[in-house]
């Protein structure tokens, strides 16, 4: 087999970025459980913000939307009734549209996957057991501060899934 037919070795983090990935989901996790919106702010990138759907959202637009009750981030992290309500046309029948809120919080066997995209950037997974909602992916980019959540969420002039 010559060098020009070997595929690319995916990269992979050392143990020690994974606990650190892990932890940091975790505590993301727990602070959309508990609505702690300064919690969540915290594992935002301040300097990428967050990307929804090729579309670049600035961390004060982010901050503005989680503090407004009636943004599709704040609907779609928290409150599902009026997220399924203003957005439920856009999801199929067999994938209603929850909260991530609800979905970590009525997750079956959960578990969580960690992607390593390149060196710097990885996509966490949380899947459920649980049939209906769709499982929920974050972005995450290494900065220097550490690892920082840069996409998954439902925001601003993005729609609604």
């Amino acid at each position: 087999m010559g060098l020009a037919s070997a595929s690319p070795k995916p990269p992979q983090f050392s143990r020690t970025d994974q606990d650190n990935l892990r932890t940091v989901a975790v505590n993301l996790k727990e602070a959309i459980l508990n609505e702690d919106v300064d919690g969540i702010l915290r594992h935002v990138s301040k300097s990428n913000g967050l990307t929804c759907r090729d579309t670049q959202i600035p961390y004060q637009q982010v901050r503005k939307d989680l503090q407004n009750r009636n943004s599709h981030l704040y609907m779609s992290l928290f409150d599902s009734l009026r997220f399924s309500k203003q957005c439920g046309y856009e999801y199929p029948a067999e994938h209603p549209p929850i909260s991530d809120k609800e979905f970590l919080s009525t997750a079956a066997n959960e578990s969580i996957e960690i992607e390593a995209i390149t060196d710097e950037w990885a996509r966490v997974t949380f899947k459920s057991q649980t049939k209906g909602p769709y499982r929920r992916e974050y972005s995450f980019h290494k900065e220097e501060s550490g690892w920082k959540l840069t996409g998954g969420f439902i925001v601003s002039r993005c729609s609604c899934g």
